[in-house]
């Protein structure tokens, strides 16, 4: 039996850097080049290429020019993927947006997913793994949640929104020593304010009507045992450019902030998407807005201190 050419690579490393080769770029690669490439005989090409056609099947391309012969894999392109480089990109850029309220599961497998589109599309900036998962965007976070220990939960709690399954939750709340179970209805997960939580109901013992409106948070959550049971009855939506998480009915309410910085932090920005401002001529602002959170905006309006107070 031969010498191997190349002692130190093994039959399945070349074939793996045979595919990355033809995969990449899409060309045509002769078999001479490729046997030098891979520090092999033009026997063992013809082997691996088999190998690969075997699984790719008409992908792979081959043909002789000037008697020499050749290797392609036909690229995928945007017509199949509905993807262009740009698009790809964007996607990492929503991955950094989004890291510092994943799981770590979540995170991984979204860098998973971005190098293997990068890899399909042949995108030579993005297809070393290093370059992709390099951050271009950072979103600083403070007193963010690890939410990996809670993976889980989330898990079967996004099945039972897609399902319109009814949960029962082991829930402990801020302040108290002990869980609760809730008999539970998931209308939607939401992120806000560095934190993951689930809207819905909580039901009646018989889960046939709404007690009331509920939000748990996910990382105070203990169990969830996902039942058979499909609830039937509509549940509010909850609109993310509402103020704050639903709790009860939509209320109005006016919040003056005195003049200084805070009049200029919140005339920046979009709180509510019926939000409205009024300018006086001392230089404050009146926000007057609608929502169905009024503990959470009494707590926000103490976070200015005495810079801002609702007024009727």
């Amino acid at each position: 039996m031969p010498h191997k050419r190349d002692q130190d690579s093994t039959s399945g490393v070349k074939l793996l850097r045979l595919f990355r080769k033809l995969m990449l770029d899409g060309r045509k690669h002769f078999q001479t080049d490729l046997a030098e490439y891979l520090s092999c005989s033009p026997q063992t090409v013809i082997r691996l290429t088999g190998e690969i056609e075997s699984v790719i099947g008409a992908s792979l391309e081959s043909g002789l020019e000037k008697h020499r012969r050749w290797y392609q894999i036909k690229t995928i392109s945007r017509s199949r993927l509905g993807l262009d480089f740009e698009e790809l990109r964007y996607l990492s850029v929503c991955r950094d947006l989004a890291a510092s309220s994943l799981p770590e599961q979540v995170r991984n497998r979204v860098d998973d997913t971005i190098f293997n589109l990068s890899l399909l599309m042949a995108d030579h900036a993005y297809a070393e793994r290093e370059k992709a998962q390099k951050a271009q965007f950072t979103f600083y976070s403070k007193g963010k949640i690890d939410y990996t220990p809670h993976f889980e939960h989330i898990e079967l709690l996004v099945q039972a929104v897609e399902e319109r399954r009814i949960c029962l939750v082991l829930y402990k709340a801020a302040g108290k020593s002990e869980g609760k179970e809730h008999r539970f209805a998931p209308r939607r997960m939401v992120g806000m304010s560095n934190a993951l939580y689930v809207i819905g109901a909580d039901l009646t013992e018989n889960l046939l009507e709404i007690r009331h409106l509920s939000n748990l948070a996910v990382h105070r959550i203990q169990d969830v045992i996902l039942t058979e049971r499909k609830y039937r009855m509509e549940l509010p939506e909850a609109s993310p450019d509402e103020f704050g998480l639903p709790w009860h009915e939509p209320r109005n309410f006016r919040i003056l902030f005195k003049p200084g910085k805070a009049v200029d932090y919140v005339r920046e920005r979009i709180w509510s998407e019926n939000q409205r401002f009024e300018e006086n001529d001392d230089g404050s602002l009146l926000l007057e807005l609608t929502t169905r959170s009024e503990p959470e905006l009494q707590a926000w309006v103490r976070s200015f201190g005495d810079a801002a107070y609702m007024v009727n």
